[in-house]
């Protein structure tokens, strides 16, 4: 089974024949350090498909949004070439990262200004957001047409304590609109991943309740896990995430890794999941601690 094949499966609620393995995103910038290049030069996707074949990951992600309140965002007609390279180029399943309602919201006004519209239900927020949908019908199929198995809807609506807006807000004007999302993702054969950071937990239901296929973040300092996740959701529901990127930072030895590890992913063998981190690969993690996680993964969760 290909690695492409392998993750649609997964994402379909199959448990899959081995723990499939892949990124949110991973920094243009982390793969330059890797592979020497200085922050200025160009970086040949050729590069970053050799990166990941030697971490033998079997999924691939293009960001078309570098979050809200980023100074610069993606050029699209640059991000589609990304998209039509790694569908034309390598076996991976290709994710297209894009913006969801609320980061829509907030790049069109401010996250401040954002935060009072969902709070107070305002009538203009929600054309905006109904206008949003329309567009991103056609949007996902230019995304489809270009390669892309599977969107990823990132809009990080909550921090370590909780959400930014009450749930209660949120059913009304946010989630609605995240549904229509995911449906016209769907109807156009895309898989559809919903990523955030933070605790979820008091919208837990909302998020399965747009038919997602799989749910990503499941931040490790915000009360979420692998285990908890599985728990609270239906067997299909695919889970990614819940590896601290900056836990890897501290350079843990062996033991530690794997004793992790299998801490995370143990209760959860034999379901719908993909192993990655909570939050995607950026500059200054050392190669070798990346290649110690992938390789302990390889060795304990699926036959090379």
């Amino acid at each position: 089974m290909s690695p492409r094949d392998l993750v649609r499966q997964t994402l379909d609620g199959i448990p899959p024949a081995r723990l499939p393995i892949g990124e949110l995103v991973i920094d243009d910038d982390l793969v330059r350090e890797i592979v020497g290049l200085s922050p200025e030069e160009p970086l040949p996707l050729t590069a970053k498909r050799a990166l990941l074949k030697r971490w033998r990951h079997d999924l691939a992600s293009v960001a078309f949004s570098a979050g809200w309140g980023a100074p610069l965002q993606p050029d699209p007609e640059e991000r589609l070439a990304r998209l039509r390279f790694w569908a034309g180029e390598s076996d991976l399943f290709v994710f297209a990262l894009v913006d969801g309602p609320f980061s829509l919201a907030a790049r069109a006004w401010s996250w401040e200004e954002a935060l009072m519209r969902f709070t107070r239900r305002d009538a203009e927020l929600e054309g905006f957001l109904a206008d949003a949908v329309i567009e991103w019908s056609a949007w996902f199929g230019i995304l489809a047409d270009a390669g892309a198995q599977g969107v990823i809807l990132g809009d990080d609506i909550a921090y370590r304590r909780g959400l930014y807006v009450r749930p209660d807000h949120l059913r009304a004007s946010y989630f609605p609109f995240l549904t229509l999302m995911v449906a016209t993702a769907q109807d156009l054969g895309l898989a559809v991943v919903f990523h955030s950071d933070g605790n979820l937990w008091p919208v837990w239901e909302d998020i399965l309740q747009t038919g997602v296929n799989g749910v990503h973040g499941l931040d490790p300092y915000a009360a979420m896990s692998l285990a908890m996740a599985r728990q609270r959701s239906p067997d299909a529901l695919c889970l990614w995430g819940n590896l601290d990127a900056g836990w890897l930072a501290n350079q843990p030895d062996r033991n530690q890794l794997r004793a992790h590890l299998a801490t995370l992913l143990g209760p959860v063998q034999g379901t719908p999941v993909i192993f990655g981190t909570s939050s995607g690969l950026y500059p200054g993690l050392p190669l070798d601690m990346l290649d110690a996680v992938y390789e302990a993964i390889r060795e304990a969760w699926q036959l090379d």
